[in-house]
């Protein structure tokens, strides 16, 4: 292989107990899908990630043609800061507690149902919400910059991490949940606008966040607080079956 196009992704192979890899491009020639299935043959990986260049429709035939499934979009915001605007009212926001932790990896449990993970049924629902769990839990041990958090210490109603590029000047949204209690009251915009106001503070000059393309309720609220579109990509992923990999090695 001339160039690295796929990479062995060691932390979700812990996490989910079988051998999961990440195609390095976002754009596919004939050329390259012999050399990704070789390596997985001889990676022995059991599923495969791609993130696709939904613009690039010789991608789009070669990854579908060779066995690669769709599981979703992924929709990019960015919000650019101008100079001198305030984002909104930080007040009623905090930095998590360790205290917090119990009820965020609630909400985290059921906050996510409409991502990837979900919507691939090799991985098992349970450690799928179990994924999200230990995302957060990490994310508050230091993964994130920080992580604001909505709600009286013990009983978080909604938590938002934040993640700084300072060579770039670009802040990163990573996890946004809202607990089924609080959903409908405010809670994910006041979360957002603490967070582009946290981010602000810490010189960053524009923000982005991902989210699903199924996901209608968080794009409207981007969108509200004054993020515009910024790329659209498409997740699929491939499974490799155990005696296919036996097989292919005969």
């Amino acid at each position: 292989m001339t160039r690295e196009l796929c990479t062995l992704l060691d932390w979700d192979t812990e996490f989910f107990g079988f051998r999961i890899g990440r195609v390095n491009v976002s754009r596919l020639t004939p050329e390259d899908v012999p050399e990704i299935i070789g390596w997985c043959r001889d990676q022995k990986i059991r599923s495969l990630y791609f993130l696709a260049d939904c613009g690039h429709r010789e991608t789009i035939r070669l990854a579908e043609k060779n066995g690669f499934y769709l599981v979703d979009l992924q929709v990019m915001f960015e919000h650019v800061f101008e100079k001198e605007a305030s984002c909104g009212d930080i007040a009623t926001c905090r930095l998590a507690l360790p205290e917090d932790l119990p009820g965020l990896k609630a909400i985290a449990r059921t906050a996510y149902q409409n991502t990837r993970f979900y919507y691939d049924d090799h991985f098992p629902e349970a450690l799928c919400s179990r994924l999200y769990e230990v995302w957060i839990e990490n994310s508050v041990a230091g993964y994130a910059d920080a992580v604001l958090v909505m709600g009286a210490p013990g009983t978080p109603e909604g938590y938002i991490s934040c993640h700084v590029n300072k060579a770039e000047k670009r802040g990163k949204i990573g996890l946004v949940g809202v607990s089924e209690e609080a959903r409908g009251h405010g809670v994910g915009k006041a979360l957002l606008l603490s967070a582009l106001n946290w981010f602000r503070a810490q010189g960053m000059e524009s923000v982005q966040v991902v989210t699903q393309g199924r996901n209608l309720s968080a794009q409207r609220l981007y969108q509200r607080c004054g993020f515009m579109t910024g790329g659209l990509k498409l997740w699929y992923h491939q499974c490799f079956a155990a005696q296919i990999l036996e097989d292919k090695d005969a």
